[in-house]
């Protein structure tokens, strides 16, 4: 007997969106995730237009709660104007925990059942049905989902194969509290490329990259201090003051699933496909994925 029609590893905002749209259809849905709270942290902090208009669909926005929007964007260093014709044209700053509270508060409204402090160690899939371990317990469903980010359990369990290239460069960012420093739109510098973006609340993100510096094999984030003396040989500026609120690196790794269906488990977001994700590329795609992929998979399991 199954447990529910359709399980989804990963409550991040990929997850979150895709369970909502697996509710939408008519389908029985639980969620798994390893935290057992929330992430705190803003991370991915950029909706594009598209995306806008995905969320506005589901009556994610109202008139108080929008966000702002930027029209400033640039190809190949060359300055675009995004204010297109369209209901959100532009970028638009959302902080990655804004976004998941959204989709949390909206999938749950739907009846998505989101179960925390869930870690998925073992997954079965018998032709018949798909089983994901957490070592507790055992959940049946006739589909997987893994929406579990780049460094994906279920990809690693699977053993699926995910060809691609490896880093080349790496850069460091921060959202840093009480510093001024000039805003900088991907600014390229003798020594590396640096980006400065002051957010409406007075914190500013920080990315730097410094030429020549080799890809660490990295088990966790960088020191503040790290960032600190990369950003000052490349721009010549001070931070040491600022508080730190995050921390992270990421690099230029390309990697995509051969497969993004392997029996009864399917995978969308980074655990399908990864790629640096500047300017929000890595949500945005996610997001999509499981817009486009979430009304099939309904339709499939409820015979529609």
């Amino acid at each position: 007997m199954l447990d529910t029609q359709v399980v989804v590893v990963g409550a991040g905002p990929v997850g979150l969106l895709l369970a909502g749209e697996l509710r939408l259809g008519g389908a029985d849905v639980v969620v798994l995730d390893r935290l057992e709270e929330p992430t705190t942290e803003s991370r991915a902090s950029t909706l594009h237009a598209r995306t806008m208009e995905i969320l506005d669909s589901r009556g994610l926005w109202d008139g108080a709660d929008s966000p702002a929007s930027d029209s400033r964007g640039h190809f190949a260093g060359i300055p675009v104007d995004l204010t297109l014709p369209g209901s959100r044209p532009g970028l638009w700053k959302v902080p990655q925990f804004d976004t998941e509270r959204l989709l949390a508060r909206w999938a749950a409204g739907l009846g998505a059942d989101v179960r925390r402090g869930q870690e998925v160690r073992a997954v079965t899939d018998t032709g018949a049905y798909v089983e994901a371990g957490t070592g507790d317990h055992v959940v049946r469903a006739a589909w997987l989902v893994a929406c579990d980010g780049e460094d994906s359990t279920v990809r690693r369990l699977l053993g699926a194969d995910f060809p691609g290239h490896d880093a080349r460069r790496e850069l460091l960012r921060a959202d840093v509290a009480g510093i001024e420093v000039p805003d900088r739109r991907f600014e390229r510098l003798p020594d590396g490329l640096a980006v400065a973006a002051r957010r409406a609340d007075g914190v500013t993100r920080v990315m730097v990259h410094e030429h020549g510096a080799a890809v660490p094999v990295r088990t966790g984030p960088p020191t503040y201090d790290e960032i600190v003396r990369v950003w000052k040989r490349v721009t010549g500026e001070d931070v040491s003051e600022g508080t730190p609120l995050w921390v992270n690196a990421f690099d230029d790794t390309t990697r995509q699933l051969t497969h993004y269906r392997h029996g009864r488990v399917l995978f969308a977001g980074d655990a399908a496909h990864r790629q640096p994700p500047i300017g929000g590329q890595a949500l945005n795609l996610g997001l999509h994925d499981a817009f486009n992929l979430g009304w099939k998979l309904a339709a499939e399991v409820t015979g529609r």
